[in-house]
């Protein structure tokens, strides 16, 4: 065995005992350093302070529907945004083949919050305005499902004398539930709007023998997340006075850039290709894996490709016992979730959207070198054109997630996954919270023990230096060592696994800690992410873990495909969705360019 140190051990040097190439800073944490507190306890906090400004209590209060977003500034400053409505009106249905929805006096509080003070320094808000969109166009298979959902029974107890319209996303390609393998179920919701409130009622059809299918389960649903900004504004005391004419604006530009007045994005993509900071960057808009990017260092390439072909979205998980992500959601070695949903969310503009946002330069800093953050962000299965129901807080069963990379000058790359929520979140913390002795109803104890669970991925095609092959190696505390064919590694401190150039220097190294793993495989025909999400069924719905395309194929010296998959414990959050939100990232160095 190859005598080698982990990133803790070996210091700033360029190469190990061995001579191998090591990548510089792999266990620093850059621009990211608080982003558990800015996500959780900040956000949480600024909504608090937005939304105790009398005149967007008041405001808020009313609301039968909302959203709320944020983003750190650079200036000690959080910028965030509360949006609802208080009414919604819905034309149209089944027999009209079509349904039209609208958010009555839909308004946008923005402000500026002094993360030292906590004091509100900008606000505005927008005057009311109705926001529309199509929430369903009549297809064949569809109008046929729906009415097969209305005509069962428990469904038409929970919509009977309401007004409501559907929701059809593209779940049944990407979604296994109820003991039924992916691509065989399709999660059909309404959205019910019943006096002074919103809920859902969902509604399981097993397709697995017809397009039509049948219904095998239906849950009613309260809330969209588990605390909605309206519902957060009830536990407030308004301040004595508003601050809305006595502070400044808040500028269109700083404004958080999920929301504009319309309910769209605010979005500014940069050119297809672009240099800063050392690396030129080439990118292609979304298919379904996310921005695809190509990157080269110093003129140097690094990626042929960087994207994200599937967020793992789980609920009503089994308690785990230590084993890897495969073996805990697909313990029978088939694409059949072991808990009670998930999904294969796609990072697609055809299916949520919007794509990319822009890219935020970082500056030069005492702890760390100038660079920059390209963000996209996706929200799988929202309907109307830039999630404008999304935003007006329509998203139960929309799941909404940030994928972005930092890129700086000393030849570091993070990858940032940031979960938004909720998807089907209210559904199965409810069902937890409901069930307070845990047990089933023959007194058996309940085998879903977790309520949200989520995976991220990103996949990486290196190639340091050549597009000839790679030396793939593993440094952990035995040492260093070359494995010849494809594996799956659980991540624990100190383990690096590294893409080197076999004929030069360049050398691209993945540190793994707790909650990471990564899959190294032979690029091969038919396997994602070659080969796009959704475009060839049989290749979807066969899908369900990297880690089964691992074979006995060689990987030294050949062109490979490195899956990194980043865990998502939930349910450690301090606050619940609709208040916090989720923020996994990774390291990557370069060294020897």
């Amino acid at each position: 065995m190859i005598g080698g140190r982990s990133s803790a051990q070996r210091g700033t040097d360029d190469t190990d005992a061995t001579g191998t190439p090591v990548a510089r800073g792999a266990a620093v944490r850059r621009a990211d350093d608080e982003a558990a507190v800015l996500y959780t306890y900040r956000k949480r906090r600024a909504l608090e302070v937005l939304l105790s400004d009398p005149e967007v209590h008041a405001a808020a209060e009313d609301m039968i529907s909302s959203y709320e977003a944020y983003e750190p500034l650079s200036d000690r400053l959080d910028t965030v945004s509360v949006q609802g409505c208080p009414d919604v009106e819905i034309e149209g249905g089944i027999e009209e083949g079509r349904f039209d929805v609208t958010a009555v006096q839909r308004q946008v509080a923005y402000g500026h919050v002094d993360r030292g003070t906590d004091d509100l320094v900008a606000l505005t808000i927008t005057e009311p305005q109705d926001v529309s969109w199509r929430a369903w166009e009549a297809t064949e298979p569809e109008t046929e499902q729906l009415e097969r959902v209305l005509d069962d029974s428990r469904v038409r107890a929970l919509v009977d004398d309401t007004d409501w319209f559907p929701l059809f996303t593209i779940s049944e390609s990407i979604t296994s539930a109820r003991g039924i393998e992916h691509g065989g179920v399709n999660p059909v919701v309404l959205f019910v709007a019943d006096a002074d409130s919103t809920r859902a009622v969902v509604a399981y059809v097993d397709i697995r023998d017809d397009a039509v299918g049948d219904v095998v389960d239906v849950s009613p649903v309260d809330r969209f997340v588990e605390y909605p900004p309206h519902e957060l504004a009830a536990t407030l005391e308004p301040a004595d006075e508003t601050v809305v004419d006595a502070v400044p604006d808040v500028p269109f530009e700083r404004r958080p850039w999920y929301t504009a007045d319309d309910g769209v994005h605010r979005t500014d993509a940069p050119p297809a290709s672009f240099d800063r900071s050392g690396w030129t960057i080439d990118w292609e808009p979304p298919g379904h894996h996310g921005v695809e990017i190509t990157a080269s260092y110093r003129g140097t390439p690094v990626f042929a490709s960087l994207e994200s072909p599937v967020t793992f979205t789980g609920y009503g998980v089994p308690e785990r016992d230590g084993e890897t992500t495969l073996d805990w959601f697909f313990p029978d070695g088939d694409p059949v979730f072991a808990g009670e949903l998930l999904r294969w969310d796609v990072h697609s503009i055809e299916f949520g959207g919007p794509g990319p946002l822009g890219v935020v330069e970082h500056a030069d800093a005492d702890d760390r070198p100038s660079g920059f953050r390209f963000r996209s962000h996706y929200e799988t299965g929202a309907q109307a054109p830039d999630g404008q129901d999304h935003h007006s807080g329509y998203r139960f069963g929309q799941s909404s997630h940030e994928l972005a990379y930092d890129f700086w000058a000393d030849g570091v790359v993070t990858p940032v996954w940031r979960r938004q929520g909720p998807g089907f979140v209210t559904e199965y913390v409810t069902a937890g919270a409901d069930d307070e002795d845990d047990a089933t109803d023959d007194g058996a104890e309940s085998e879903s023990a977790v309520a949200h669970y989520a995976i991220s991925t990103v996949t990486m095609d290196p190639v340091p230096g050549t597009t000839d092959g790679v030396e793939v190696g593993v440094v952990d505390e035995t040492g260093r060592s070359t494995p010849e064919t494809e594996f799956y590694l659980a991540g624990e401190p100190g383990t690096v696994v590294q893409f080197t150039n076999p004929e030069g220097t360049e050398t691209i190294e993945l540190p793994l800690d707790d909650g990471t793993e990564v899959v190294v495989v032979r690029r091969g025909a038919g396997e994602i992410p070659g080969q796009q999400r959704l475009e060839n069924p049989s290749v979807e719905s066969a899908f369900y873990h990297p880690a089964q395309y691992i074979g006995d194929e060689p990987i030294q010296g050949e062109r490979v495909v490195a899956w990194l998959l980043r865990e998502a414990a939930t349910a450690a959050l301090p606050h619940p969705t609709g208040s916090t939100s989720f923020v996994a990232r990774n390291v990557i160095s370069l060294s020897g360019y």
